[in-house]
């Protein structure tokens, strides 16, 4: 796209200031259409382009995330209504019980038995997150007495190979694929990977335009396989024919717990924090439609983008559950921040927040609360509170259940009270909070949308037109009473008739024009849409040479005679900026129509000119 500069370059001289920007955004908007229109051509055929916009697949997509959605509610309720979630707490003294809680999930999901998830309380955890706490590696995790194993040696090994079964649906081997071509399938992975033993499923992340809209891959096998040799394997195998694979093996997860400052237990954070969780909760069930039967699409989008309270409105019984404790915790109205000099993530009013040291308060039913929630957004909807961040298509990935934030260790830097209790600062717990929610807000909240015009502006379609224009251009007048349809190559006597021969026997062919049009306005329809990166090239240096035949380094005298004082004249300035070629012809420099006159310098004391 041509900078203002340059596009100044192909206007008249006498064009006004306000005509010039008006002509300037009106090929911008051109510019920018025309390039949505390229891109969606380039990458209409390619799988993940039509997985996010084309309208009977990407409806597909949906019923099958949302299907995977249903089933991990179903395993979170289960856990709930057996008491799996009463004595857990989400902080780092807990992790051995939140990673076996994790693990328990993950054996549900692959389909594994009660005896299977008994099998996870005998297993022994290996996690750095477990070394933080000043845990060593030991056997007394596995809850076998080593004195009792050593029976008959054949029985020890028939138990401990049966118990390696039943342990083995959690754990996984895999393989990464680093650079993944986006005109390749997934079912083209898949029938690589599948030829290998132990194959499970394959993952494959979102495009990245800074790399030509190539993906990353990850395949999950059985832990029992060979992955060295499976990824050696795969080496030697070329995608489509033609692409290396360039498999690598796929790391095991060290630390799945992970901290953050341990000020989120205080009773101010945790507050500000289940509203938070209850929003992203309502927010993430409305946007997929779970507790939402019988609602359309049309009518959640609507819900979202013009503000309704979704925590209020919301039939999620877990959100019921903990509505007594929210009503504590209720926001203050704008009249009563402004009294109390409260700020909603404006840092500029953080600095003149008083700072004071206060007691640290821990609410112990508070936390419990927020933890369901934070347990339900980790379990159903792949959603890492504490963490901000989403792990997309996490049913398809090695690990279903990884990573989950917790609360950390509360700061000691602001000291005690005389009677032991900590302190924490109300400055420091303002900036936590706002810098929180603008993280929040900014990220997994967000719900940017485009309007109407802003699409009838980048070019929106409308299915009848297109079908129309269609059937325009495949109705051709030979002759009088002789007219062609170029789609059959059939002549008829009239346009009526090839219209009614369209209709009648290519009803599939108007279709598809139709079902482009949708799949075209979907793409336009998210403001996240994927676009070609425009690649901006850094400026030449300026040679010696070139500085001095450029109009700007002339020399004075020789401007003053053209009769000019100020900088050099735009028309004697080449396209590069530089005067090396001879000026465009652009017609006559001055009309009666001109909006800025040019005005003589002239020296009044000079000599008539004849």
């Amino acid at each position: 796209m041509l900078t203002f500069k340059k596009f100044l370059m192909t206007q008249d001289d006498d064009i006004s200031d306000s005509a010039a920007l008006a002509a300037y955004n009106d090929y911008k908007q051109e510019y920018k259409k025309k390039e949505l229109q390229r891109f969606f051509d380039a990458h209409k055929t390619e799988e993940w382009f039509r997985h996010k916009y084309h309208p009977d697949e990407s409806a597909a997509v949906q019923e099958a995330r949302l299907a995977d959605v249903k089933k991990r509610l179903e395993i979170f309720n289960d856990l709930k209504s057996k008491g799996c979630f009463n004595d857990l707490s989400l902080d780092l003294q807990h992790a051995r019980e939140i990673i076996r809680l994790m693990d328990t999930l993950v054996v549900r999901l692959e389909g594994g038995s009660e005896d299977d998830v008994e099998a996870l309380k005998h297993e022994k955890i290996e996690d750095d997150s477990l070394f933080d706490l000043g845990e060593k590696k030991s056997d007394e995790d596995n809850g076998v007495d080593r004195d009792e194993a050593r029976g008959s040696e054949s029985e020890a090994n028939d138990e401990s190979r049966e118990k390696r079964k039943k342990t083995l649906l959690h754990k996984t081997s895999s393989i990464f694929m680093r650079n993944v071509p986006a005109t390749v399938k997934i079912s083209d992975i898949e029938a690589i990977c599948s030829r290998s033993p132990g194959f499970l499923r394959v993952a494959l992340s979102e495009p990245h335009p800074e790399r030509n809209f190539s993906r990353r891959a990850w395949a999950t096998y059985k832990r029992d396989v060979n992955i060295k040799e499976i990824c050696w394997t795969l080496n030697q195998t070329k995608l489509n024919d033609n692409t290396d694979m360039s498999v690598i093996l796929n790391r095991d997860l060290t630390r799945r717990i992970r901290g953050i400052s341990g000020v989120t237990c205080h009773q101010a954070v945790a507050q500000n924090d289940i509203r938070q969780a209850a929003k992203l909760v309502a927010l993430m069930d409305k946007r997929l439609g779970l507790f939402c039967e019988g609602e359309p699409k049309e009518e959640r989008d609507k819900d979202i983008f013009t503000g309704v309270d979704l925590v209020a409105t919301s039939r999620n019984p877990l959100l019921k559950q903990v509505r007594p404790v929210l009503r504590e915790c209720d926001e203050p109205s704008a009249e009563e921040e402004e009294m109390l000099g409260i700020s909603r993530g404006m840092a500029s009013t953080t600095q003149s927040v008083p700072d004071e040291k206060v007691p640290f308060v821990c609410d112990d039913s508070l936390l419990h609360a927020l933890d369901l929630l934070i347990l339900y957004l980790r379990m159903v909807h792949s959603i890492d509170f504490y963490g901000h961040i989403e792990y997309p298509n996490e049913d398809a990935m090695p690990n279903r259940c990884g990573m989950l934030h917790v609360r950390g260790v509360l700061p000691s830097q602001f000291g005690t009270a005389d009677d032991g209790t900590k302190l924490v600062s109300t400055k420091f717990n303002t900036e936590f909070i706002n810098g929180f929610n603008q993280r929040l807000e900014s990220g997994l909240m967000q719900t940017s949308f485009v309007t109407p015009d802003e699409m009838e502006r980048m070019g929106r379609k409308d299915g009848d037109k297109e079908v129309e224009a269609f059937i325009q251009a495949n109705t051709v007048e030979l002759s009088q009473d002789k007219w062609l349809c170029p789609l059959s190559g059939k002549k008829f006597k009239g346009p009526d008739f090839i219209r009614k021969h369209l209709t009648s026997k290519h009803e599939e062919k108007l279709r598809e024009v139709r079902e482009e049009a949708a799949f075209y306005n979907n793409y336009l329809a998210d403001p996240n849409r994927p676009v070609n990166v425009e690649v901006k090239t850094a400026p030449a240096p300026v040679r010696e040479d070139d500085r001095r035949d450029d109009s700007r380094y002339r020399d004075r005298s020789d401007r003053a005679e053209r009769g000019y004082v100020g900088s050099g004249d735009r028309s004697r300035r080449g396209y590069a900026g530089f005067g090396s070629g001879p000026p465009r012809d652009r017609g006559p420099r001055f009309t009666p129509e001109s909006a800025r006159p040019l005005t003589s310098y002239r020296d009044l004391d000079a000599f008539p000119i004849d």
